[in-house]
């Protein structure tokens, strides 16, 4: 059975097959202006021998750009700061090269911005006498927030606001169930307690982008101001952070905002790498930014994250102003470490790694280093500091796949040159592809469906007649492809699909998803809008088990824009790869049950469900 997912955030890349013929190498020694910095006369923060390999490792990835941000205090620099940047790479499908101040989604770097606006509500001495009640990193989100409620009754009461920050409420991801909600994040928090725990409260650590979600809903409840009015007062206008936005709309009027490239028709389980192209227009459209905003909105440059992390090093102060931007002990809060991800090292240079809050923190031979990272649909992001060291370094990639060993190899490359430490025997990149090779040889290891396989316990056609639901993730309805079960039926008298069918097999993207599909195996394909998913296919493996794959095509959204037909090509279809179980469940209580990964367990101490049937959903959609 094939159940294997690809993670969106696995380390490393596939080497690839095509050829890409985009690179136009940018390289800069600049330093930051914006507060009448000067150059220092020390050292380069990015050697000449570290520019050059970070061109070979886009052109053995074949990738598309790479913006690199390296910060330093320095007393003997008039401003106290280095600020050093190489660019390298294309921004833009159109060559424009990738500059300091191109833009990039960071995603889950946007978490420690939310981390500092629950810090800030909680140092506003003003708030705390209008409410005559202070806010703690302790306060039950449930005191806060009116929609709040779990499934779990001890998880409901005991969350505090530092448990959603260190990913230790018991709940797993469930980041399938993202979906713009006419009532915004306040109707998003409304449907948490729909989703199934998989550890018990405060067990494990779980990374969880809902509860980030969450808090950005305090400014407008607290406040009656939204998040990102909030973050833009407090942060980005203090900082003199030009091109930071949560607005798509901003973004893209500006046209600084760099194209983030993925693999087109890829099925790395079959071997296939597709065709690398741009995800044009951005994945999310003006208007649909709010409900991520939290865990992974910012729009930014590496310009702007040298100012920020400058910030950080600096206790919370502005790097040249020494204006206090965020209370230092707030800073020192977050950072310090209260969940368990990592529970041994993942390489010899490395330790065990801790969660504060947006933040890990971790030793890297011997150097303290407090970091997060960023994964968008076609970008790759990486901000770590070394705090005792007075060092940051920025990686930002807009390459979906070979970003996540770039980002990293790079990372690592300066620290050593600039830590004063030996190069290691085995690069980090050799290392990280090495990972990722081994990966998609355990991806491509899947149980072969059985010869002849067992059909299941009710036709076919009647799955294709019915309706399922789940109240948080939303309504299926299946169309079953014809020429899928033509084989196993000859009498089409009773396939009666639902209205929206015919159009919806018809179509351009649908066509290309059977294209790339097994139709020997029956199959069904629903339309399922979410901010990660356009479409999911079911197929049979046996019996009452079907594997079904979440894919996202923009087909529909370039048309909708103007950027031209689907048939004139450009449009993207990913996911091919990512497989999950559900097991069809007739009967009285008939619907489908999600599992094998589907809501996005992490952490030792989590569980799935057992048994079969309702008992063994992960995610439980019901029969209408």
């Amino acid at each position: 059975m094939k159940l294997k997912r690809l993670p969106a955030a696995i380390i490393g890349a596939t080497l690839v097959k095509a050829s890409l013929e985009l690179q136009v190498p940018f390289h800069s020694n600049e330093h930051q202006t914006s507060f009448s910095s000067c150059p220092s006369a020390n050292t380069s923060l990015i050697s000449g021998s570290t520019a050059k390999y970070i061109q070979t490792l886009l052109t053995k990835w074949n990738s598309s750009g790479l913006s690199v941000a390296v910060v330093r205090q320095d007393k003997t620099s008039p401003t106290g700061w280095q600020h050093e940047f190489g660019a390298y790479g294309i921004a833009q499908a159109n060559g424009t090269p990738v500059v300091p101040d191109s833009v990039f989604a960071i995603a889950s770097n946007s978490k420690l911005f939310l981390a500092f606006s629950v810090g800030l509500l909680i140092s506003n001495k003003t708030l705390a006498e209008e409410r005559g009640q202070e806010i703690k990193w302790s306060t039950k989100i449930r005191d806060l927030i009116p929609e709040w409620g779990l499934m779990d009754e001890e998880m409901d009461r005991g969350v505090s606001l530092q448990d959603m920050l260190s990913h230790r409420t018991g709940m797993p991801r469930h980041d399938l169930s993202g979906v713009q909600r006419k009532g915004g994040v306040a109707e998003m928090i409304s449907t948490l307690r729909y989703l199934r725990p998989s550890a018990e409260f405060r067990e494990t650590f779980q990374y969880n982008n809902l509860m980030y979600e969450t808090l950005s809903y305090l400014p407008e409840i607290l406040l009656n101001q939204t998040y990102e009015s909030y973050i833009a007062q407090h942060l980005f206008i203090p900082l003199n952070m030009t091109s930071s936005t949560y607005s798509v709309a901003e973004a893209e009027a500006r046209g600084t905002l760099a194209d983030g490239f993925q693999w087109d028709m890829q099925d790395l389980t079959q071997d296939i790498n597709g065709t690398f192209i741009p995800t044009v227009p951005y994945f999310q459209r003006p208007g649909e930014e709010r409900t991520w905003a939290g865990a992974g909105g910012v729009l930014t440059s590496a310009r702007d994250l040298a100012i920020w992390a400058s910030m950080l090093l600096n206790d919370g102060r502005h790097p040249f102003t020494n204006e206090t931007i965020v209370p230092a002990e707030v800073v020192e809060h977050v950072a310090h470490g209260r969940s368990v991800s990592h529970g041994k090292p993942q390489f010899p240079e490395l330790s065990a790694k801790v969660y504060g809050a947006g933040q890990w923190r971790y030793s890297y031979r011997g150097h303290d280093i407090i970091e997060h990272g960023g994964s968008n649909p076609g970008y790759k992001t990486q901000v770590a500091r070394f705090p005792d060291d007075n060092i940051a370094i920025i990686t930002l990639s807009n390459d979906e796949k070979g970003g996540n060993a770039i980002i990293e190899a790079v990372k690592f490359r300066i620290a050593n040159e600039l830590l004063g430490l030996p190069h290691l025997e085995k690069d980090w990149n050799d290392r990280l592809e090495d990972k990722f090779n081994e990966f998609v040889k355990k991806s491509q290891q899947v149980t072969p469906r059985p010869s002849p396989p067992v059909l299941p316990s009710a036709p076919f056609t009647s799955l294709a007649k019915k309706t399922f639901t789940h109240p948080t993730y939303g309504t299926l309805k299946p169309c079953l492809v014809p020429r899928s079960i033509s084989s196993i039926i000859s009498n089409t008298e009773f396939y009666r699909p639902h209205s929206h069918c015919d159009k919806f097999l018809k179509s351009f993207t649908v066509q290309r998803i059977l294209d790339a599909s097994n139709l020997t195996v029956p199959t069904y394909l629903i339309p399922w809008k979410r901010f990660f998913s356009t479409h999911l296919r079911l197929a049979h493996f046996s019996e009452n088990l079907f594997n079904i794959t979440v894919l996202w095509s923009n087909a529909e959204v370039r048309e909708r824009e103007g950027y031209g037909s689907s048939e004139t090509g450009g449009d993207l279809l990913a996911g091919l790869d990512e497989s999950f179980e559900v097991e069809w469940v007739p009967g009285d209580d008939e619907g489908l049950a999600f599992r094998g990964g589907f809501w996005g367990k992490e952490g030792p101490d989590s569980r799935s469900p057992s048994g079969t049937g309702k008992e063994s959903a992960e995610v439980w959609f019901a029969a209408e």
